[in-house]
């Protein structure tokens, strides 16, 4: 495989502001590890966002773009010696919405018609047209539009050029959920491409001085109002040379406990009132949120978790998804006991668990 050192650190590495690790990194979806290939199309671009390293007149970083075929043969070497499982494919704005992303989708059809079956990701670009959303959902297993922040005001005050946020960003967001359901619809038995992981976006956090309510109302509305499947958060960090270089950076802990409670929200479904009861003055402790919920509303706890329902389990601190399945199901044929609940969530969790649950109406010991 030749290619040019300069070019691959400056797309691959660059790809970072995009919230992955470099070269290769690690997508985690439902317990399973997949190495993408993450690149910007282009790390060249017309927008004036003040964030970001790339944008238009700073001139402190490189500027390349990726020949398609060179992007296509690099992706089929490395996917076909074992090395990645598919492609995470994003873009600088260089060129008009549309001609970005119509780039980007040549990318991912030249691969599928090489016959590259892994995983590919498409980052598309805020103000693209809907038929360029229906066409990237056919190749790509997901699609998304990055919001970067919480509301227009914020919006304009970070990227002021780079649209209307409910028209250029959310409504796109929509129209990536309605060609989504469309396709899933038709194609679901197809196991490459069609939008089969769903849609996606990603949040910078601390950009602008929002609360992590206002964040996590977002979030809410994501994931219950428009079924996105996931969420990134992205803790801002100054770049030199841009209008946000003495901004403070946002601690990394406020990202982990957004991340954590989007997964409160994604998978535990807790509401938003759940969440509203464990914010002070709006912002997030730097706790487990499971354990804060549970030291706020202790009028629900101790549960008994003989007869809790699945959702009541999945409130208790140290239980999941699968270990709530798993007592359900231990429950439904036998008198649950210590050593079950061991087994099930490991010591560790257990002793976790223990202080917010009871068996049998009698309180847990256990040393």
């Amino acid at each position: 495989m030749s290619l040019k050192p300069h070019k691959w650190r400056v797309l691959v590495l660059g790809a970072e502001f995009d919230k992955v690790k470099v070269p290769l990194y690690k997508a985690s979806a439902r317990g399973k590890k997949t190495a993408l290939l993450k690149t910007l199309l282009s790390s060249c671009c017309r927008m004036d966002c003040k964030y970001c390293a790339f944008r238009a007149g700073c001139r402190l970083y490189p500027r390349e773009k990726w020949d398609i075929d060179e992007l296509v043969r690099i992706t089929l070497d490395l996917y076909n010696k074992g090395i990645i499982d598919g492609l995470f494919l994003s873009s600088s704005m260089y060129s008009d919405p549309d001609k970005v992303v119509e780039e980007e989708i040549e990318v991912a059809e030249e691969l599928r018609r090489r016959g590259f079956k892994g995983y590919i990701h498409l980052r598309l670009m805020p103000g693209v047209s809907r038929d360029l959303i229906e066409r990237a959902g056919i190749v790509a297993d997901r699609i998304g539009v990055n919001i970067e922040t919480v509301n227009p005001s914020s919006f304009n005050e970070i990227s002021p050029s780079k649209g209307d946020w409910m028209q250029d960003v959310i409504k796109r967001l929509e129209w990536c959920v309605g060609t989504w359901r469309s396709l899933r619809r038709k194609y679901k038995s197809q196991k490459v491409g069609y939008l089969k992981a769903g849609i996606d976006t990603q949040l910078i956090v601390g950009v602008v001085d929002e609360t992590d309510y206002e964040i996590l109302k977002t979030t809410y509305y994501l994931y219950r109002s428009l079924s996105l499947k996931r969420i990134y958060f992205s803790a801002f960090v100054p770049i030199v040379s841009t209008p946000f270089e003495n901004k403070k950076p946002t601690p990394l802990w406020r990202e982990y406990r957004l991340y954590q409670v989007s997964e409160l929200i994604r998978t535990y479904k807790f509401t938003l009132k759940d969440i509203e009861s464990i914010l002070t003055d709006e912002m997030l402790p730097n706790k487990d949120p499971k354990i804060v919920y549970a030291e706020v509303n202790r009028d629900i706890y101790p549960i008994d978790i003989e007869t809790a329902s699945f959702r009541e389990l999945l409130k208790i601190p140290g239980i999941g998804f699968r270990s709530a399945r798993k007592i359900i199901e231990i429950r439904s044929r036998k008198k649950l006991t210590i050593d079950d609940l061991i087994r099930i969530l490991g010591y560790r969790r257990f002793k976790k668990a223990i202080q917010y649950m009871t068996l049998k109406h009698r309180t847990l010991k256990y040393s």
